[in-house]
């Protein structure tokens, strides 16, 4: 028997062809070698428990070999499909990962994000690493202005690795017979960074204005313009946050769900923060690029606090808000297509404002 050592392991690996690689994983374009690695992956019933129509059921050898032929055949055509995916440290096969057209309906113009790891793997964020690379090599390789991802609504961790990629869930629908949720993300949804506009408190006092008037004045306790659209000379992704202050969110969320929708606000369903309530206008169906973001907390909330504190301590330090703007600049290169990173990515300087401030804020 022929032992091979780890470097040896790796060094193989690149005689494949590789499609992409990630901090953690390679891609590689789907071959004949693969096929024993697939068919252990899709002989597992909880990797199959939500894929398509199997139900749970390990995936027969030959489907798995005729499925493999045509993905190589696809990948061939396009140059792009369902790779197989090896960690880069050790060069184990870790699954499969890919853009395709829908269910591989090449009559058909949507790109779907897939992935599917041993069980092995789960746990380690390599199914968000994977959905974060596809996706922005998606919009930076082919003409498509939006991506696609399904997930069955009782698939929690995929719902989770899709919405930490970006993809926003776009409500209930059917595939391949099943309902399964539905997520979207858009190629002008990147992060798109602009210089100030004299514009913006103009459309934030607008919009407050607005709000004042449809929802019900007895649960607001004060609505500002937060974020850096509320900087003076700061540059920002053109989009107006909004922050709402009410007395019982509990009570607030029954009412403000339906008015908000009803003046074309998207609520996001699934924020795992049970102190906030978020929603985006502008975004499909009701356009096709965010404009305004609302968040409804209530005062005591660190979400109220820190968002009032960290603007006034910039408009009032021009040099700290100066560094932070050389910051967003770095990081939107780094994540452009990638908000949750993006903003991840710069709460380490958030918190070191909030650590020469009071932990205090005024209601206006």
């Amino acid at each position: 028997m022929l032992y091979l050592s780890h470097r040896v392991c790796v060094t193989l690996l690149h005689i494949m062809t590789i499609f992409l690689e990630t901090e953690h994983l390679i891609l590689k374009e789907p071959e004949p070698s693969h096929l024993a690695d697939l068919i252990a992956l899709r002989a597992d019933p909880d990797v199959m428990r939500f894929i398509g129509n199997n139900n749970g059921q390990p995936q027969p050898a030959p489907e798995v070999e005729r499925f493999l032929k045509i993905s190589i055949e696809y990948q061939k055509k396009y140059g792009f499909g369902f790779c197989s995916v090896f960690e880069k440290n050790t060069g184990e096969f870790v699954g499969q990962a890919g853009l395709f057209h829908l269910g591989f309906n090449e009559e058909q113009s949507e790109i779907e994000v897939a992935y599917r790891l041993h069980k092995k793997f789960w746990g380690r964020g390599y199914a968000t690493e994977l959905a974060r690379a596809l996706i922005h090599w998606g919009f930076e390789n082919l003409p498509n202005d939006k991506l696609v991802g399904f997930v069955f609504p009782e698939n929690i961790r995929s719902r989770r690795v899709l919405e930490k990629a970006g993809m926003m869930d776009m409500g209930k629908t059917e595939y391949r017979g099943h309902q399964v949720d539905y997520f979207e993300i858009y190629r002008n949804d990147l992060v798109t960074l602009v210089d100030y506009d004299d514009d913006w408190p103009i459309q934030a006092e607008h919009e407050i204005k607005k709000l004042s008037q449809i929802l019900p004045k007895s649960h607001i306790i004060d609505i500002q313009h937060v974020g850096s659209t509320a900087i003076p000379g700061m540059l920002a992704k053109p989009i107006i946050d909004i922050q709402i202050a009410v007395d019982a969110l509990s009570v607030f969320k029954a009412i403000a769900i339906d008015i908000l929708k009803s003046h074309e606000y998207v609520y996001w369903a699934e924020n795992p923060d049970p102190t906030r309530l978020f929603f985006v206008k502008g975004m499909p169906p009701y356009g096709t690029k965010r404009t305004h973001h609302i968040h409804i907390v209530e005062p005591n909330s660190p979400h109220w606090i820190n968002k009032i504190n960290v603007r006034d301590y910039l408009i009032l330090h021009p040099e700290t808000a100066r560094e932070y703007a050389e910051l967003k600049i770095n990081l939107a290169k780094k994540y452009k297509y990638d908000r949750e990173q993006y903003t991840e990515a710069k709460s380490e300087f958030v918190n070191k404002v909030l650590a020469v401030i009071p932990a205090q804020a005024g209601i206006h």
